[in-house]
């Protein structure tokens, strides 16, 4: 017996020295990430540093030496990879790259759509992977790189996958008043605009035909389109463009005076897809799946996420959102926050091996974070100041998951708008009940609108109603003496 005890807790302390090591590379990692433009040393360097580094690091723990010295080396080794990782994901024109042509002067480009279209009422926009760049005096010149091509027309609409040849003036991104718009488009790996291009399909002739990849995304796609519509048929405007904000993250359509009554009023954070969206709709979901154990609903609800991610288009926004989404469910009913603290930064550090720039310029990963985090750490607490709301269909649960991933956006939110909403606490606590239930009705009313029009109508009544008094609670807030503050 006291054998067996003795195990358990050696085993218990084994994994408490883990976690600090796994916390230490972390942490050690994600500040190095956001310090990380203002580091000079060499690539060579850094390795070098690395290798010793990780060779004691194994020593140590064959040696069975002290876990300080464990620890102290794994930040080491967080610092090292972290600093590769930014020294490396720098990116450095040369002149095959689109951008070092762009100059402001008018070209002709051969590419392939690499991304879904960007309709908007007056402009649809697309992303192109530069192939070839025919410039003034007719020269052919092989080039690689994205370029964001504006369609001022709008028809005909093209499709992933397609070859266009696309004319205009070939321009860098440039700052937007206090918009580091250069700075977001970077994130997705856009360094070249051609705004008002003249846009024609290529001659496919000595084109091959499309690959599988894109034939899967084309359909990705294409679905994504039905469930936009979907949402166009069973709601006016700007209803359906407020539910296709919370849904997926979209503010296509949404009028210029709701987008800045919803930053006046300091809740514009609920219509950036992040991990707070796809945590209430798992937790709703999880509400109604309340006669299955918990440990035997997690498979449905994983089912139900990747559905999800599918229908809203599958981006690489709505697939981190999904990942937050499931990390902040756990955390939710488990209750471990340790597990869930860990889950969030191993995520954070795949996210940021991809890509770092999203620590810095990527306002929806900085929100999925930040949520998250809320509510991993502040749910406990909310649900004992919450235990008057009925714990009905997952109730509690959402609306906690609600209020804490508000807590802990608003400090960002502040920054991003470089305003205070005095407003907001209160506009939040109001809108917070009602955010749940309008995803997860907007949500199963567009899946039903695409199944059979007329039921997917009566069930979207209800959502109306709620995005209704969302729409009309913003008004009002946005609207009161002193509800803002510009910083």
């Amino acid at each position: 017996m006291d054998h067996a005890r003795q195990g358990i807790n050696g085993d218990t302390q084994c994994m408490m020295k883990a976690s600090r090591i796994s916390y230490g590379f972390l942490i050690a990692f994600i500040l190095t990430i956001a310090l990380g433009y203002f580091v000079t040393a060499t690539n060579e360097i850094l390795i070098g540093i690395g290798f010793v580094a990780t060779m004691c690091f194994f020593s140590l723990f064959v040696a069975k030496k002290k876990n300080t010295l464990a620890l102290l080396l794994s930040v080491l080794i967080g610092i090292m990879l972290a600093t590769v990782v930014v020294k490396t994901s720098a990116h450095v024109t040369t002149n095959g790259d689109i951008e070092y042509y762009a100059n402001g002067n008018s070209v002709t480009v051969h590419g392939k759509i690499v991304d879904a279209a960007d309709i908007r009422p007056t402009v649809t926009k697309y992303t192109v992977m530069a192939e070839q760049l025919v410039d003034g005096e007719e020269n052919a010149i092989p080039v690689s790189g994205k370029i964001l091509v504006s369609d001022m027309g709008g028809w005909p609409q093209y499709r992933y996958g397609e070859r266009i040849t696309i004319t205009g003036t070939l321009a860098r991104p440039e700052p937007i008043e206090d918009f580091a718009y250069d700075k977001y488009l970077s994130v997705q790996g856009i360094y070249a605009l051609m705004p008002r291009a003249k846009i024609e399909l290529a001659d496919t002739g000595d084109i091959a035909a499309p690959t599988m990849s894109d034939q899967f995304f084309r359909g990705l796609f294409a679905v994504r389109s039905r469930f936009e519509s979907s949402i166009n048929r069973i709601l006016p405007e700007p209803h359906a463009s407020l539910l296709a904000g919370l849904l997926t993250g979209s503010r296509r359509g949404i009028p210029e005076k709701l987008t800045d009554d919803f930053r006046m009023a300091g809740i514009t954070h609920i219509i950036a897809i992040s991990g707070y969206n796809v945590t209430i709709i798992l937790t709703l979901l999880s509400g109604f799946l309340f006669w299955i154990p918990l440990k035997k609903r997690f498979p449905f609800l994983i089912a139900a996420i990747i559905l999800f991610a599918i229908f809203v288009g599958g981006s690489a926004s709505v697939v981190r959102a999904s990942i937050m989404g499931i990390l902040g469910l756990l955390a939710l009913q488990t209750g471990r926050q340790t597990t869930a603290r860990l889950s969030i930064l191993w995520t954070a550090f795949f996210m940021l091996c991809w890509n770092p720039l999203s620590l810095w310029y990527d306002a929806s990963f900085q929100l999925s974070f930040l949520a998250v985090i809320g509510i991993t750490e502040l749910s406990a607490p909310l649900k004992k100041f919450l235990r008057f709301v009925p714990d009905t269909l997952a109730l509690r649960e959402s609306l906690t998951a609600t209020i804490a991933a508000q807590i802990a956006t608003l400090p960002l939110t502040i920054i991003l708008f470089k305003q205070i909403s005095l407003i907001a606490p209160i506009t939040n606590l109001l809108v917070a009940p009602i955010i749940p239930l309008a995803m997860l009705l907007g949500f199963i009313a567009t899946i039903v609108g695409l199944l059979w029009l007329p039921l997917g109508l009566l069930v979207s009544y209800l959502c109306f109603a709620l995005l209704h008094a969302i729409i009309w609670i913003a008004n009002i807030s946005a609207h009161l003496p002193l509800a803002v503050i510009s910083l």
